[in-house]
């Protein structure tokens, strides 16, 4: 008995774990969340941005929701809903670190808030922080 529930134990962790590891992924809540955002694009977000991040290099084909790109250290992969772009910050190996909302104030500056992905011990509660920072975007 004692030598099954160990063994019920040890399979419940490693299940639990696994769903931490995929948790925060640009694959799993990332592009759950930049489909969320649904209205057509009202702006091209092109180019090379100046921000708190570093240095953002975007790329939106013409008439386009979808935004990647790379900065700061960071794959960038992103969307355009209206005149605002969401954006999330992933390692290279695909994990999260930070989610950005930025609405275009003109055709060269973009501003908003970033988040700090959540911790993998905390389960279902979405995929960033509600603490947030500033980030404004200028465009070079």
């Amino acid at each position: 008995m004692r030598k099954s529930l160990r063994s019920l134990l040890v399979a419940g962790f490693v299940f639990a774990f696994a769903i931490a590891l995929d948790a925060g992924t640009i694959e799993n809540q990332g592009k759950a969340w930049l489909d969320a955002q649904k209205d057509p694009p009202a702006i091209n977000v092109s180019g090379v941005w100046d921000s708190e991040l570093g240095d953002l290099a975007l790329k939106q084909a013409e008439g386009s929701r979808d935004v990647e790109g790379n900065g700061g250290g960071y794959e960038l992969t992103g969307a355009v809903s209206g005149k605002t772009l969401y954006l999330v910050f992933a390692t290279k190996h695909g994990t999260v670190d930070y989610c950005g909302v930025v609405n275009s104030e003109s055709d060269s500056v973009l501003s908003g808030k970033y988040y700090t992905r959540l911790s993998r011990l905390r389960f279902g509660a979405g995929l960033c922080q509600e603490k947030s920072r500033q980030l404004v975007m200028r465009k070079r």
